[in-house]
């Protein structure tokens, strides 16, 4: 999490004066808490539309909804995008809003793939979801268009009230990780500063719950900036973080389970007479296996049902074990489809990291590239192509580029920073970096990277995956990617 030293002084100065505040309250919040307030919760992160999990899931909260009736069912965001049964829909993340619903999720954050689905299809899955989201962070134009709310307070059948605030990360372009176009309408504000805004909370509720889709190392950083005994417990996401035993900084327990619906975090909190907090937390495996909710199981075969999604495109002649041999596959793909010099994605843009050989179908595609991103071509001189990718590094949190057309070799100083970044032929031989090429890449990369260029770039309106499938229909077979090597790092 980067913040200047200004902003970092302030946020501390800020939270020392909470702190003072939140101390001199603690004392009264002690004595108005009641005797055996309990509240268990199961949540989830990151599930990118891993429907075929949900019947298994499903079983699980059956389960335990016999043992905890007052159950809180919640997601810490990032429920869309990464299975084109869901992604490919009529209505684009309509299956999971109908898979959480039929299992009476309570409470939802907002994660960065809720926007992929652009303004309108997220208000319309808002409109249509039996349960609330919530982000304090987020500015929306309409609240009756987008509801959306900052937090949301929850009182059991017992009297229990537990506080749920939800924030959301922002890149250094000041939104969250989704196409550009798709949050023109929305306003971002700091999530760290967010969250200091709204500890007053802590005075209306026994259970303060932090829903964050943050990452783990900036819910731990916040967390220790944070006055204590204010928030218990932060239920993470964004990281894909797996948590399996106690996270405890700054007295605040930190969970996040992992992403795609393989965990779920079992919560059970309790305050006693004297105010003392107790915590457990129990990472449960939700696992490719095991008994099934029938119910869920039909309604997954039924999304499952697409023809679509099932014509083979070519062979694989053999497996693709990386991200890196993917994108290498992606951005020539893409360098043939668009007949440029050079191509390149951002290593966000490729979003699986195995393809087994032999037949590779249509959902193979979709999985690998979900996000409806178009091709653009922008004619850029090596000098402004090396500029990009400076940019991205640091952008693409610390990630090379991959390339088609040509070979990087990335220089990193001792203190983790980029040094520098070299360009070579696929020869080996270094770029003529006065010369111009054509570079085409996906519109996401061309809108989200900053730097210095004159071709404001063209666009082709067609999707990169469309690319794909018919680059891979005229090849028939997938050579092996194996080995190949067109980015070096150096330390």
């Amino acid at each position: 999490m980067k913040k200047d030293r200004f902003i970092k002084n302030l946020f501390i100065l800020l939270a020392s004066v909470l702190a003072f505040t939140a101390c001199g309250g603690s004392k009264q919040i002690a004595v108005e808490r009641a005797a055996n307030k309990q509240i268990t919760i199961l949540a989830v992160n990151d599930m990118h539309a891993a429907v075929d999990n949900f019947p298994r899931f499903a079983f699980m909260v059956d389960s335990l909804r016999g043992l905890y009736p007052d159950l809180l069912l919640v997601s810490a965001g990032d429920n869309q995008t990464g299975n084109p049964v869901n992604d490919q829909y009529p209505e684009k993340g309509l299956p999971m809003i109908e898979l959480m619903n039929a299992l009476s999720f309570d409470l939802s954050a907002i994660g960065n793939h809720e926007f992929d689905s652009s303004a309108e299809g997220l208000s319309n899955l808002l409109g249509k979801a039996n349960f609330d989201f919530i982000c304090a962070n987020v500015m929306v134009p309409s609240i009756e268009k987008f509801p959306i709310k900052p937090y949301k307070i929850i009182t059991n059948k017992d009297g229990v009230k537990v506080a749920f605030l939800s924030i959301l990360d922002i890149n250094q372009g000041g939104i969250p990780d989704s196409h550009p176009d798709n949050v023109r309408e929305f306003r971002f504000a700091d999530p760290s500063e967010t969250t200091l805004e709204y500890l007053h909370l802590r005075d209306s509720a026994d259970l303060f719950v932090l829903l964050s889709h943050y990452g783990f190392e900036n819910d731990v950083e916040l967390a220790n900036n944070l006055p204590s005994n204010v928030i218990d417990l932060v239920i993470g996401g964004h990281s894909h973080t797996k948590v399996d035993k106690d996270q405890i900084h700054n007295n605040i327990l930190i969970t996040q389970a992992d992403r795609k619906l393989k965990y779920a975090t079992l919560l059970k909190l309790s305050v006693e007479p004297n105010g003392k907090l107790n915590r457990s937390m129990q990472l449960l495996t939700v696992g490719d296996k095991g008994n099934e909710n029938e119910i869920f199981r039909a309604m997954v075969d039924n999304y499952n049902d697409n023809p679509a999604l099932k014509v083979r495109i070519a062979e694989a002649l053999d497996d693709f074990n990386s991200y890196e041999e993917l994108g290498y596959l992606m951005v020539d793909a893409l360098r043939e489809s668009a007949k440029t010099d050079i191509a390149i994605i951002n290593p966000g843009g490729v979003r699986i990291d195995f393809l087994p050989k032999g037949d590779v179908n249509t959902r193979d595609i979709y999985e690998l590239d979900p996000f409806g991103n178009e091709m653009v071509v922008f004619q850029l001189t090596g000098h402004e192509l090396r500029n990009l990718m400076l940019n991205g590094f640091e952008l693409d949190e610390r990630l090379p580029i991959y390339p088609s057309g040509i070979k990087s070799k990335y220089f990193i100083a001792a203190d983790g920073s980029l040094k520098n970044i070299e360009l070579y032929t696929t020869e080996n031989e270094p770029l003529n970096m006065d010369k111009t090429y054509s570079v085409s890449m996906n519109d996401y990369a061309a809108s989200v990277y900053d730097y210095e260029h004159n071709d404001p770039g063209t666009g082709l309106f067609r999707p990169t995956a469309e690319s794909l499938i018919d680059y891979l229909k005229e090849l028939k077979t997938i050579p092996s990617y194996r080995g190949e090597k067109r980015v070096e790092i150096t330390k």
